[in-house]
C-alpha cells in the first residue's frame, strides 16, 4: 500500500469538498418544455369548467400524434382527479381513438391535419390543446407557444364557450394572448 503525503491528502480533500459544495450551490436546471406543458394540463383539466357527464369515473387526457410526453405526462396527472373523475391518459392514433376524451392534446406530428382534426372534435366538450404556429387563429382553444425559452399560451374563448366549456378567470389571466369576439385579438 502507497503512503499518500498527507499535504496531498489534504488538498485533494479540500478541492472535492469545494467541488461539492458548488455542486450543492447549483441552481436546479429549468424544466424541460414537456414538463412545463404536462402541468399546464393537469392545470387546464383543473381551470375549466366542464358539463356534467353522468356515468364516468375518469376525466380523459388525449394525445394525438406522436407522443412528445413520453412518462412526464402520466406522471404529472397520476393519482389525482378533476371534479371526483380520476384523469387518466390515453394515446390516440386515429381521430376515432378521441371519442370520450375530455381533452386532446394534438401533437406537432399532426400539424398536416389540424384542421380535420378540430372538425372531428367540434360540437363535443372537448378542450383542444395544440403546438403548432397559429393554433388557436385556426380553430383550436389552447395553444402553447415558446418564447425566449419560456412556455406561454393563447386562448380562444370563442371556440371553448361554443364547446360548453368554460375557462376561469384565473386561467384567461395568465394566457399570453385572449381571443373573444367581445375583445377582440
Amino acid at each position: 500500500m502507497a503512503v499518500v503525503n498527507p499535504r496531498v491528502r489534504c488538498a485533494a480533500m479540500l478541492t472535492l469538498s469545494g467541488l461539492a459544495a458548488t455542486l450543492a450551490a447549483a441552481p436546479d436546471p429549468r424544466p424541460a418544455e414537456y414538463e412545463v406543458k404536462a402541468a399546464y394540463l393537469y392545470n387546464f383539466a383543473k381551470f375549466v369548467e366542464w358539463p356534467a357527464v353522468s356515468g364516468r369515473d375518469t376525466f380523459v387526457v388525449g394525445i394525438l400524434g406522436r407522443d412528445p410526453f413520453g412518462p412526464l405526462l402520466d406522471n404529472a396527472v397520476a393519482g389525482k382527479n378533476v371534479g371526483g373523475r380520476r384523469l387518466t391518459v390515453r394515446r390516440c392514433a386515429t381521430l376515432e381513438d378521441v371519442a370520450g376524451v375530455d381533452m386532446l392534446f394534438i401533437a406537432s406530428s399532426e400539424a398536416s391535419r389540424v384542421a380535420d382534426v378540430l372538425k372531428h372534435v367540434e360540437g363535443t366538450p372537448t378542450l383542444t390543446v395544440g403546438e403548432t404556429e397559429g393554433f388557436v387563429g385556426r380553430g383550436g382553444m389552447v395553444g402553447f407557444r415558446v418564447m425566449d425559452e419560456v412556455v406561454r399560451f393563447d386562448v380562444d374563448l370563442d371556440q371553448s364557450t361554443r364547446a360548453g366549456l368554460r375557462m376561469s378567470s384565473q386561467l384567461v389571466r395568465v394566457a399570453r394572448k385572449v381571443i373573444t369576439s367581445a375583445r377582440g385579438q
